[in-house]
């Protein structure tokens, strides 16, 4: 007599097992975070981008995967840890990533775990006959992505930049059809990994606020970023997380899909980004507390936050067919934040401050 197997329902709430994935994946984040810190320049950034496009393609697909995995039995588990161990191995190697020496090939080998870990996961759940037509095309782009740490290190970027085009256009190719979408997991996941993201975040600022002797630059310098980052926070999590699971939740299965990966794949990547390029900005403008900045370093606080404002116009805009001219229009005022930081860095932080409160300002009275 044989048993048929019955797919697991989408999971409702976050487990604490994807909470401990999520500390690996911010920690990857960290490790791209120092690339840039490295070297605070076009290239740098360049690097950064790359990176973070194929790490936040795969945290995304383990989103989806542990939406529909049934994180009570022993073999998903062990999935699942075994894709963390590859992604913890990735982040090791990032920041060595583009100097020669074996740790390109390791975080290629690693990354190409991380993805047939994920190929496997999917066979037996619900989104098997999805996995089937993208998992092939993930599976190419990590081979891209060892090769990317076989060819000489000036070459990286290039092959790199192609693995992450081959991972985000795959969906116009084959689509997203095959694969379940639970709201209430799925926004909380994502809300969650987000915030740990700013913490870390202020984590690194304050680490490097630290090593200033003054004791003024170290209160004054962390308490304004702080303030910063709070409204970052803000602006995400007053309303954006909650309308998106009722958002979700009211659309037909075969939209879901779709408008999942347009506001938490698309958008999303842009906020991430965002979030890393605004933090070594912060970083930057506070060792710089009292001193002009100049070169590239200048922008990368108020690029970081123009992104982070454009991801989240671009996240609502993938639920809700109308445009926030109001986050648009600060994207822009954000640039302020450039002529400030030619001053001190503390302006710097003091305009951000000041264009944020006032798009809060304005959303609290428009709602």
């Amino acid at each position: 007599m044989s048993e048929t197997r019955v797919d697991a329902a989408p999971a409702e709430r976050v487990r604490t097992l994807e909470l401990f994935f999520d500390l690996v994946f911010v920690f990857t984040i960290t490790q791209v975070a120092a690339v840039l810190t490295a070297a605070p320049d076009g290239t740098g950034l360049v690097r950064t981008v790359a990176l973070l496009g194929l790490v936040w393609w795969m945290y995304g697909g383990y989103a989806w995967l542990t939406n529909s995995l049934d994180l009570a039995r022993t073999w998903p588990r062990v999935l699942l840890l075994t894709g963390m161990g590859a992604y913890f191995v990735m982040s090791l190697a990032v920041p060595r990533f583009f100097d020669d020496g074996p740790f390109g090939l390791a975080l290629g080998v690693a990354y190409l775990v991380v993805v047939v870990v994920h190929a496997v996961g999917f066979l037996g759940t619900s989104g098997r006959a999805g996995i089937t037509r993208i998992g092939p095309l993930n599976i190419l782009g990590a081979l891209l992505v060892v090769v990317a740490g076989i060819v000489p290190p000036d070459a990286r970027v290039w092959v790199l930049l192609g693995a992450v085009v081959v991972a985000w256009s795959s969906p116009v190719f084959v689509g997203v059809g095959g694969f379940t979408v639970g709201a209430g997991h799925f926004v909380e996941r994502h809300g969650l990994a987000l915030i740990i993201l700013l913490g870390e975040s202020i984590i690194a600022v304050g680490t490097a606020a630290s090593d200033k002797g003054q004791v003024l630059v170290v209160v004054a310098g962390s308490l304004l970023a702080l303030a910063v980052s709070a409204g970052m926070w803000w602006l995400y999590f007053d309303r954006e997380e909650e309308d998106s699971q009722e958002l979700l939740d009211r659309m037909p299965p075969d939209r879901r899909g779709r408008a999942a990966l347009a506001s938490f794949g698309h958008s999303y990547l842009l906020i991430i980004t965002g979030v890393t390029v605004a933090a070594v900005g912060m970083k930057k403008a506070v060792t710089y507390l009292n001193e002009p900045l100049h070169g590239f370093p200048l922008w990368l606080m108020p690029l970081g936050l123009a992104a982070y404002l454009l991801g989240l116009t671009l996240f609502h805009r993938s639920l809700i067919p109308t445009w926030q001219w109001r986050k648009i229009t600060a994207a822009a005022a954000v640039l302020l934040c450039v002529p400030a930081g030619l001053v001190s860095g503390w302006l710097m932080l003091v305009v951000a401050i000041m264009v944020l409160g006032a798009l809060l300002g304005r959303d609290a009275r428009a709602n």
